[in-house]
């Protein structure tokens, strides 16, 4: 997602948190505005980030200046360690919602605010343990997903917090946007055994085969492409011939239909060696699963052909290409525009079909004030919508492609009692999924 800066002169605002040190309990995951009604749907994922039980009986949630009590629902209000507890507004709505969750369910009474808000969980003797001051900027703003805490070790500020990749979030569940490390499978170390036979014209073998930079650390392969860019991944091959690894003749490997010869990099053994070769998608690509082929072929023109996958994961981002806008000079009671003749272009560079969030301060002199509602922009053929101080949805439908553009006008109105000075404010826009 990429936040752009404008002026009047207009420069960006940039959102900074303080964020506390990650305790025992941490608040790990928060439904804060889900898609449709809010009453009875909202709720918040407590992790046990130790390696002993802990008992929050006596705990509070810290909310709108309130500390709420803790009731049980469902479970047990000891957490064990590397466990989870929902703080739930609604535990009857939400076993609807999650009708397969098994974990410890709180009930008590809060309404989270959509607009962001300090959510914090305190202990018996009403220490703060953990907090979150979060914004609806950093994602799962009504669509039906969850914020989501990346690492439970780290502070508890923006860059540890992501929109989930799960629909209706991950409650009780490892967060999908977890940057923990899993522990790597222990594999066999390749063994070389000599066969006292003559064998002629063997079938050569496809031993392993492994896809890079690999994005998370679990099962399968994930690969996140680059925002504007092309995507190169790595695909290394272990063959195998057990006359010798010098009777291969090629190893090629397809995807996207595109053919792509892989080039021995290092001879493991007599019998054995790793090929490897680079492929690009695009950043446009359809997120999804994606097939390779690879086919080896030895001097007896004897063949092995073997498929793997990996995962082509979803990127929302759009390019601003303007830094600055200026007006210049204008008298009051007229108008001037600035549209996409000038230069005034939004890219989607990810892919998926974005929508965009946007929100403005008033423009001031730093005593005197021209509402922001005095500046308005305009997509396509649509009408002009004034900006608001509040983030407002634009419906754009930004489709993702090679050179998926829109274009921004805009038009600023000087009302006639505005006197005269120099005014700036700012203006944030965000992408969103459609």
């Amino acid at each position: 997602m990429y936040n752009k800066k404008f002026c009047l002169i207009v420069w960006l605002c940039l959102v900074f948190l303080i964020a506390r040190s990650a305790d025992a309990i941490v608040i790990n995951e928060i439904m804060y505005n889900p898609d449709g009604t809010d009453t009875g749907r909202e709720w918040i994922e407590l992790y046990n980030n130790e390696d002993f039980s802990v008992d929050i009986s006596e705990w509070k949630l810290y909310e709108n200046d309130v500390n709420h009590g803790l009731t049980v629902s469902q479970g047990d209000l000891i957490i064990p360690c590397n466990e989870y507890a929902v703080i739930t507004d609604n535990a009857d709505s939400f076993l609807l919602d999650y009708p397969d969750f098994n974990k410890t369910l709180i009930d008590t009474t809060f309404s989270l605010g959509n607009l962001g808000e300090l959510i914090c969980i305190k202990d018996n003797s009403l220490t703060l343990v953990d907090c979150v001051d979060y914004l609806p900027s950093w994602g799962a703003d009504g669509n039906s997903k969850s914020l989501e805490r990346k690492n439970p070790d780290q502070e508890s500020n923006e860059d540890n917090w992501a929109e989930s990749i799960s629909e209706k979030g991950t409650p009780g569940s490892e967060n999908s946007v977890s940057s923990i490390s899993s522990e790597p499978n222990p594999t066999a170390e390749p063994k070389t055994i000599s066969i006292y036979v003559n064998v002629i014209g063997q079938k050569p073998s496809i031993n392993n085969i492994s896809i890079s930079p690999d994005y998370y650390n679990t099962e399968g392969f994930q690969v996140m492409p680059n925002a504007g860019e092309n995507k190169e991944i790595t695909i290394s091959v272990v063959v195998g011939d057990d006359d010798s690894i010098d009777n291969i003749v090629s190893v090629t490997t397809t995807i996207n239909s595109n053919e792509i010869e892989l080039l021995r990099k290092e001879t493991i053994s007599e019998y054995e060696a790793i090929y490897e070769g680079k492929a690009n998608m695009s950043f446009y690509d359809a997120p999804g699963t994606y097939t390779i082929e690879v086919k080896t072929i030895d001097s007896s023109s004897s063949e092995e052909i073997k498929t793997s996958e990996f995962e082509y994961l979803e990127l929302l981002a759009v390019d601003i290409n303007f830094d600055t806008l200026n007006f210049d000079e204008i008298t009051t009671g007229t108008n001037k525009s600035l549209d996409g003749s000038s230069g005034l272009t939004i890219q989607n560079i990810g892919n998926l079909v974005s929508d965009l969030e946007i929100s403005g301060t008033d423009l001031t002199t730093g005593e005197e004030i021209i509402n922001i509602s005095n500046l308005q922009y305009q997509f396509s053929a649509s009408s002009f919508v004034p900006l608001l101080n509040n983030p407002a949805i634009a419906d754009i439908n930004l489709i993702y492609g090679e050179s998926s553009y829109e274009n921004m006008n805009l038009k600023l109105h000087i009302p006639e009692e505005t006197k005269i000075g120099s005014y700036s404010g700012s203006i944030t826009i965000t992408a969103i999924a459609d």
